[in-house]
């Protein structure tokens, strides 16, 4: 989603259940229910809020969710059930990455610079999961995170395609690489997961 000047929001070439998902801030796993459309058809969205209206990245949320209920007719409810989920916790070692503070330059080598909530939400992607931290940590550090899919092939958080290709797929797992590389561990459990059911969705008309 780009949000232009004046709060003017747009997005491009997403599917209906990516725009849910986005507007509700969770992962497509945790999006459940609709028909195949949802999954399949591709949109292009571009509001614009009221003037005077808050330009926050939460109130753009919030106003596409509104306009996804007064477009599509979208009603969606909550269930919290106990599902499997990973702990994220620091390692004995403690953290092996360092916090990036205000102005900091990437350092070469270091990976790149992320919100430590996107990189946890990021992590909870790839491992397939929901993820509570333990961890406690908050704002921004540098992350460099190199590992090997299950079907063989390199991946990474915070590296780039050239990065990939050279770590090659001989890594760890990526359970191991979050230990071993970051000072972290993640640990299999179940826990209260909160999950959007899509009661009833219309086809969007156009404008």
């Amino acid at each position: 989603m780009k949000v232009l000047k004046g709060g003017e929001f747009s997005i491009s070439g997403m599917t209906i259940r990516n725009v849910i998902w986005l507007a509700w801030h969770l992962p497509p796993e945790r999006v459940v229910g609709g028909p195949k459309w949802l999954d399949s058809d591709f949109y292009d969205f571009r509001a614009k809020p009221p003037s005077g209206a808050p330009s926050s990245m939460e109130a753009q949320y919030q106003r596409l969710q509104m306009l996804l209920s007064e477009r599509l007719q979208l009603k969606v409810h909550r269930e919290t059930k106990a599902s499997p989920i990973y702990l994220l916790t620091l390692a004995k070692t403690g953290p092996k990455m360092r916090e990036a503070k205000a102005n900091d330059p990437l350092a070469d080598g270091s990976g790149s610079i992320l919100n430590w909530s996107l990189f946890v939400n990021s992590l909870a992607r790839l491992v397939g999961r929901p993820i509570v931290d333990k961890t406690g940590l908050t704002g921004a550090w540098h992350i460099k995170l190199s590992y090997t899919n299950d079907d063989g092939t390199p991946g990474g958080i915070g590296i780039g395609p050239i990065d990939r290709i050279q770590t090659g797929a001989a890594g760890p797992s990526i359970f191991t690489a979050v230990q071993e590389q970051l000072g972290l561990k993640l640990e299999s459990a179940k826990g209260p997961v909160d999950t959007l059911i899509i009661d009833s969705v219309s086809r969007p008309s156009p404008n």
